[in-house]
């Protein structure tokens, strides 16, 4: 989960006749409910947040008996970071069941998602209390306590969850990922190649291990690793950029610029609100000398993320070697905010 990623901010459409505005003793037409139902976890399935969302809202105005589509309609609209109607979704839920462990789940992970990290924990702890060992649970303490700063008990949380449920790959993928932010890179390596044993077509566990082996300086097996995830990723995945991004980012540090730019890319056309995509493009155009193009992408890369130093940096010299010096004097400004801001948040 900390990958760790942007979202585009959709708006859904109004929810007609759903969360509360008809009686739960509605009239049901349950055939049409399960029909739209299944529209929208085919939508849900292919990231078409807001189709799926409005389906379940369709499908729960069809049936107001069917409550649990509440809990469906509450991940769609989280997923669209529409959070306040994704808690209020699955309260209303709650509200005819409060001991549901899939509802209490689903508004944890809302929490979560929205960066309410104590509520987020605390709503997993209750879950855990009540019902010791519950994975999801875990997972979302695990990750709220790593969010939280607190390194030791997030290490803690995902160990108990695999020594409760070994077979949980996502659990292992979660441990790998904290081990590889905290530089324990061996560590991190046993824990994907744990993934890869229990899915051999794991994409994100390749693309991590490219990233460990590029941390250890073994490169060529960094490459091998980024090739790996990207043939998993090539037809079947077709929004997941990261390998693309990673092994564009290694290039450019070996010097290659043009199969950098090749791959960035790509990284670019499979999620456009990446800024560190356009970053990473800006940056192999630079060095192939194209200053005119790699102004566009490095433009695109700091309106993305207004945040980013690196981009801001980078303009900086390319508005100074147009000759566009105030540019360059506002774009270095820019730069050392964003450091600022970027130091205060690892302190």
């Amino acid at each position: 989960m900390k990958q760790f990623i942007l979202f585009l901010i959709l708006q859904v459409a109004p929810i007609a006749p759903a969360n509360g505005q008809q009686s739960a003793q509605g009239a049901c037409d349950s055939a049409h409910s399960l029909a739209l139902r299944g529209s929208g976890r085919d939508a849900f399935d292919k990231h078409q947040y807001e189709v799926a969302a409005r389906r379940f809202s369709e499908a729960l105005d069809a049936c107001p008996r069917q409550r649990d589509i509440l809990i469906e309609l509450s991940e769609a609209q989280a997923n669209l970071r529409q959070f306040d109607l994704a808690i209020r979704s699955v309260r209303e839920f709650l509200e005819g069941d409060p001991a549901s462990v899939p509802g209490r789940v689903a508004l944890a992970d809302v929490y979560l998602m929205a960066q309410r990290l104590a509520d987020a924990k605390r709503e997993a702890e209750g879950i855990l209390n009540t019902e010791p060992g519950q994975p999801a649970a875990l997972k979302i303490e695990g990750n709220a306590e790593y969010l939280l700063g607190n390194v030791d008990a997030a290490e803690d949380t995902f160990i108990e969850l695999l020594e409760r449920h070994p077979d949980d790959e996502e659990g292992a993928y979660m441990l790998g990922r904290i081990y590889y932010q905290e530089g324990r890179i061996d560590y991190a390596i046993g824990q994907f190649e744990r993934v890869l044993k229990l899915n051999p077509r794991s994409y994100k566990a390749y693309d991590n291990l490219g990233l460990c082996y590029e941390a250890r300086g073994e490169n060529q097996k960094a490459v091998r690793h980024f090739l790996a995830s990207i043939k998993l990723v090539e037809k079947d995945h077709p929004d997941y950029d990261w390998p693309f991004a990673n092994l564009a980012d290694l290039f450019l540090k070996e010097g290659d610029s043009e199969k950098a730019f090749a791959l960035a890319s790509k990284a670019a056309d499979r999620n456009p609100y990446s800024a560190r995509n356009f970053y990473l493009g800006g940056k192999a155009l630079y060095e192939l000398g194209k200053t005119d193009l790699c102004l566009n992408w490095l433009e695109r890369s700091s309106a993305l993320d207004p945040n980013y130093p690196e981009p801001l940096y980078l303009l900086g010299q390319v508005y100074r070697k147009l000759g566009q010096d105030g540019k360059a004097k506002k774009a270095q400004e820019r730069f050392r905010e964003a450091k600022a801001k970027q130091r205060d948040r690892l302190k």
